[in-house]
């Protein structure tokens, strides 16, 4: 009430004014009168903070399939921030039948949790497959929770790569203990009418929490 009766004052004064001069005078009053009622009073608090640099508890390891001269071979080369890796393996040409004639890798990417605390692995995913010449007969991912040379019949998460389309490897999140390894394992083959040199190549992307 205070503020519209100083309001109602300043604008009978400038009224009596009786000039172009005294309206505007009034407009600018109340405009600055309005301002100043509508403003925000805040406090800015600062302090210090920092952000420190770890080596993250759940690290991708290179397999103990990995390396090797002959064929079939495979290689995995992790990068130092643990985090990542490129894998290459090798698969052979194959006529439908069944059971179907695979190569398997059953040690090919670990998965390490060397911390003290038992952590999740919420998700496992297969994207950007690309199989440029048509060779792609059949690749199999694998999850683990411990080696098996039988992959099929000892897994908790598994996803077919039949084409190009991608999906989750995992159908729920995935303990895993404080020291303990997980494994990833591939099994593979090619189409028959596939020859030397050419490839599949996808994305596998790993989330823990």
């Amino acid at each position: 009430m205070k503020l519209l009766d100083t309001i109602a004052r300043l604008q009978e004064k400038a009224g009596k004014l009786n000039s172009k001069t005294g309206r505007i005078l009034g407009v600018l009053i109340l405009c600055m009168l309005m301002a100043s009622a509508s403003a925000t009073v805040f406090v800015n608090y600062y302090g210090d903070a920092t952000a420190t640099v770890r080596t993250p508890d759940i690290q991708l390891v290179a397999g103990s399939d990995s390396g090797g001269s002959g064929y079939p071979s495979a290689t995995v080369t992790v990068a130092s921030t643990f985090d990542s890796a490129s894998i290459a393996i090798d698969m052979f040409p194959s006529v439908t039948s069944s059971p179907q004639p695979a190569t398997y890798y059953t040690d090919l990417l670990q998965i390490d949790n060397p911390s003290a605390t038992a952590r999740t692995i919420n998700s496992v995913t297969i994207s950007g497959i690309t199989d440029t010449n048509s060779v792609l007969g059949n690749i199999t991912v694998y999850y683990c929770t411990s080696q098996t040379d039988d992959p099929a019949s000892s897994n908790v998460g598994v996803f077919y790569i039949t084409s190009t389309t991608g999906g989750s490897v995992l159908g729920s999140s995935q303990a895993i203990g404080a020291g303990a390894t997980h494994y990833i394992e591939v099994v593979a083959y090619a189409t028959s009418t596939a020859t030397s040199g050419q490839s599949v190549t996808f994305d596998i992307a790993i989330q823990w929490a």
